[in-house]
């Protein structure tokens, strides 16, 4: 299959309509503007810096116009486009950026020092972004422009985005044209995006659900993508409560939102969908925003395939609020056992995916690659329940379930229950070694401001509504909770940081 440039496409029938605007500085960019700023960037790009096809191009930024700007320009020049974590410690973004080599990187000034150190002994050309001599200085002095992406196969490679790394060292997922189109395609089959919708994006560009949730299936259709810098909440309801039609966040950006001073008045005339994903979703989201005539939609993907895998509708999300629906458009999945053995109609097992949506795999991890993918199915680490309507539920994490006993604990369904006490905030179970039932659970969990928690009372509780196994026999007070980017739990964190504690 062959790929054509949609922006250029977007551009001819839309060329006067808004594509991109920034919250931060009231600025905008229609899509002929757009289409002609990447038209030059990506001649730039192989005429004055002399990229060679196949180059990445790294940024290091806070979301801004030059991420989409360059993604598409890497399209046009047939290069690699490479979103950096700008939460990285120095030495974390120094072993991605050794490992993907970028040619080129474009840098925020308050990120310099540790740009300019991650590619110290790499042959790699650093421009500034907030430099008019630098970045803005390429569309106003190219000396051309290619107005269009030449047609691309659908396993050509168009970006690498690195993993959160909630179990080590993050791994650069290769996503391909394919992979882009057909997440987008999925999108709209799902109804979540509708051309002309105005979309308002808080999620970080280095993150697939900033790029592909529902930025770039929102731009293959002609519509706008509101940009936020950086997530603020106050700001968020501001927006929400004014032109945007559609939102996905992760669950913490979400709880933020409810809980927020602001959310109580705001009234939000235009949302149509508001969708969940990327961790398990409280159930305190969906009664917060039902309070406003709102169903929050769960979804499912990952970096890996899609991440258009799942997309609840709002009737499904209203009666099942912790299902993710059924699979949308191109997408394959399977449960399957401990033996590896499919499970056919309603069951548990670990959920697994294939189809276009899937990666090729890793840059430069082969045995990652194979570990991940057997058979053309990728296994996503995830427990699945299938209900007898043929609707999943993401149980948890399968490295994250521990015995406690001889039977099986799932702290997704203990963390929910934690979720809908007054005094937790936030909450994380994990599993500790115990002399008499091999493992129990330890709940870290978080008070909301001003609240007390007493551990007793948290585990009386527990025991009044959870089966015995599944009570935390210990509990941790602490400040915060370790999380990714996307809102992830990095519980192997949690695991190092209690790991020296003796338990009894």
């Amino acid at each position: 299959m062959l790929i054509t440039d949609w922006l250029q496409r977007a551009a001819d029938h839309h060329p006067q309509r808004i594509a991109l605007e920034d919250i931060a500085s009231g600025e905008w960019l229609d899509y002929a503007t757009l289409d002609r700023r990447v038209g030059q960037i990506a001649w730039a790009l192989c005429d004055r810096y002399r990229l060679a096809p196949g180059a990445r191009v790294a940024v290091l930024a806070q979301n801004c116009f030059a991420h989409l700007e360059l993604l598409f320009a890497c399209a046009r020049a047939e290069l690699v486009f490479v979103p950096l974590n700008w939460r990285l410690a120095a030495a974390e973004l120094r072993s991605i950026v050794q490992d993907c080599r970028p040619a080129l990187l474009v840098y925020e000034s308050d990120f310099a020092t540790a740009g300019v150190a991650a590619v110290e002994g790499i042959d790699c050309i650093q421009v500034a972004l907030d430099d008019p001599h630098g970045y803005e200085a390429i569309p106003a002095d190219a000396g051309g422009a290619i107005a269009a992406m030449e047609p691309r196969n659908d396993d050509d490679l168009w970006m690498l985005l690195y993993t959160s790394g909630t179990t080590g060292k993050p791994k650069g997922v290769m996503q391909t044209f394919g992979m882009v189109y057909v997440n987008a395609v999925n999108t709209l089959v799902s109804g979540k995006v509708l051309a002309g919708d105005v979309f308002l994006n808080v999620l970080p560009f280095f993150h697939t659900g900033g790029l592909n949730l529902y930025t770039l299936p929102v731009l293959m259709t002609g519509g706008t993508v509101i940009i936020e810098r950086r997530f603020d909440p106050a700001i968020t309801l501001a927006r929400l409560s004014h032109d945007v039609v559609s939102m996905f966040a992760v669950p913490a950006i979400y709880l933020t939102l409810a809980n927020h001073p602001d959310f109580a008045a705001a009234r939000f005339p235009r949302l149509r969908n508001l969708s969940v994903g990327g961790a398990p979703i409280p159930p305190a989201i969906g009664d917060a925003f039902a309070a406003k005539g709102l169903v929050v939609a769960p979804s499912y993907g990952m970096t890996e395939a899609g991440p258009t895998i799942f997309a609840s509708d709002p009737e499904t999300a209203a009666r099942k609020p912790l299902s993710v629906g059924k699979p949308v458009g191109a997408a394959l999945i399977r449960l399957v056992d401990r033996d590896g053995h499919e499970i056919r109609g309603a069951g548990r097992g670990e959920l697994q995916l294939a189809g276009p949506v899937v990666t090729p795999g890793y840059w430069n991890r082969q045995e990652a690659t194979r570990d991940t993918i057997k058979n053309g199915w990728l296994g996503t680490g995830d427990i699945a329940v299938r209900d007898n309507d043929g609707d999943i539920f993401i149980v948890d994490r399968l490295k994250d379930m521990f015995i406690s006993g001889g039977e099986n604990v799932y702290p997704a369904e203990v963390e929910n229950f934690l979720y809908d006490l007054p005094d937790i905030a936030d909450a994380a179970v994990i599993g500790v070694p115990d002399t008499r039932w091999g493992e129990v659970g330890l709940a870290v969990v978080v008070p909301k401001p001003g609240r007390v928690i007493e551990p007793d009372r948290l585990r009386a509780a527990c025991r009044a509504q959870l089966a015995g196994y599944k009570v935390p026999h210990h509990v941790r007070i602490v400040d915060a909770l370790p999380r990714t980017p996307s809102g992830k739990v990095e519980k192997h964190k949690l695991r190092g940081q209690f790991a020296d504690e003796q338990f009894r």
